[in-house]
């Protein structure tokens, strides 16, 4: 666990990559108690300074120029997260790399071995984990009780520009929900996609885990509508989760019993229970977390390794859906 730091103390921080998301971190950051952000970092210098005159701090077009920090986000593309964090981590700066981690082992492996020469933290912007009814679903359920896990991440065609396929965009997020709920590492996959522009655009994942629980993961860009769900089964309840609205549904099912009528001998009881989730913005939550995680107060709830594990499956997925030839389709 890195120092701690004095309550009273502001953690200077800088967000890197200030587009969509990044935008976000300035944002967050800008009016959160504990944190000064001192600076972003754009490398479209108009963009940089359209946010730094938002929040009055220093806009720069490159990290060579950053003032003093003490901690960054970093929310450029995929392929410069190394590029970008491993100089960072070096000099002892934590960094939020928002995922994926790296788009490759070595580049992984590149940040997780400079933050560990720097002694800074390294922790992965999985937001889902931070989404206020998966973080109530943990508490609830019992990871050895879990059977099987079910996602579906749907989305509309988008203008939005992706580097990475909906395996390394979307289906991410959920591969790394199913590893935490479980705690159980993948032993065999099956998978098919669609083919867009950057590889699979549409892709369904069959999972097996070490204790036999089985997770089925649907990603995909190129539907009508917005789904972002997860539903875990136990032996004896079924879970639900509407990741926007953060509701939390438990199915909990009775025994069948005799109804005393000739004609229905059996009945089955079958109960719905709506949790109570307190609503927050999941972003909120995870740069606290990370604020808590700098000034030594807590631990990297998503670390490399973690993310790095996740990253394992979604490699695995590419691979076996580069060889099936997924089906092509248009670009939208």
């Amino acid at each position: 666990m890195t120092q701690r730091r004095r309550e009273d103390e502001p953690v200077r921080i800088a967000a890197i990559g200030v587009g969509g998301m990044g935008a976000n971190h300035a944002r967050v950051l800008a009016s959160m108690k504990g944190a000064e952000l001192v600076a972003v970092v754009d490398a479209d210098h108009d963009r940089a300074q359209a946010v730094a005159d938002v929040y009055g701090c220093v806009a720069c077009t490159d990290v060579d120029q950053l003032p003093p920090v003490d901690a960054a986000t970093v929310a450029v593309p995929s392929s410069l997260h190394a590029i970008v964090g491993v100089p960072l981590l070096r000099q002892g700066i934590h960094c939020l790399i928002e995922k994926p981690l790296a788009t490759t082992v070595d580049d992984c492996h590149a940040l997780m071995d400079a933050a560990t020469e720097g002694s800074a933290e390294l922790l992965v912007g999985h937001i889902e984990r931070f989404n206020p009814a998966v973080q109530q679903l943990a508490e609830i359920v019992d990871s050895d009780e879990i059977v099987a896990v079910a996602a579906r991440r749907m989305s509309a065609v988008s203008g939005r520009i992706s580097d990475v396929d909906v395996v390394l965009d979307l289906m991410v997020h959920d591969l790394d929900i199913v590893l935490a709920l479980t705690g159980k590492s993948v032993t065999d996959i099956v998978a098919r996609g669609i083919n867009g522009p950057h590889g699979a655009d549409h892709a369904i994942a069959l999972l097996s885990l070490e204790n036999g629980a089985q997770g089925t993961l649907t990603a995909s860009r190129i539907t009508q509508n917005q789904i972002r769900h997860l539903e875990v089964t136990t032996k004896e309840h079924f879970y639900v989760i509407n990741y926007p609205s953060q509701e939390l549904l438990i199915y909990r099912q009775g025994r069948i019993a005799s109804s005393g009528d000739v004609d229905q001998k059996y009945r089955l009881d079958v109960n719905t229970e709506k949790v109570f989730v307190r609503r927050i913005e999941p972003l909120a939550e995870e740069l606290r977390h990370f604020l808590d995680v700098c000034r030594g107060n807590a631990e990297p709830k998503v670390s490399g390794a973690a993310a790095l594990e996740a990253l394992q499956s979604v490699w695995q997925i590419q691979t076996i859906l580069s060889a099936a030839t997924p089906t092509e389709i248009q670009a939208a």
